[in-house]
């Protein structure tokens, strides 16, 4: 925190009149006097949700998005011409 406040609390001043003397949140005392504990371990990796493209799907789409025919288009717009021509 800052020497004024050490000083206050060594000199057996509540924490409430401490920060309030100090301009300190009573919250940011608190968060700091008792952090959380450190996380264990690493992150597990994510898993792709159910719905996600596999990668052949995904080369493919991005092959007829890139082709010359949809090349100035929007992706709803190739969207739409694909499901009118049936694919």
């Amino acid at each position: 925190m800052t020497a004024a406040f050490t000083e206050l609390r060594a000199a057996e001043v509540s924490v409430q009149q401490s920060c309030a003397l100090t301009g300190i949140s009573r919250a940011t005392y608190y968060r700091r006097a008792n952090p959380p504990p450190a996380k264990h371990g690493p992150w597990l990796p994510r898993q792709p949700p159910p719905s996600a493209l596999t990668d052949t799907e995904r080369t493919a789409v991005l092959a007829l998005l890139t082709s010359p025919t949809y090349a100035d288009l929007a992706i709803p717009q190739v969207w739409a011409r694909e499901l009118d021509e049936g694919r």
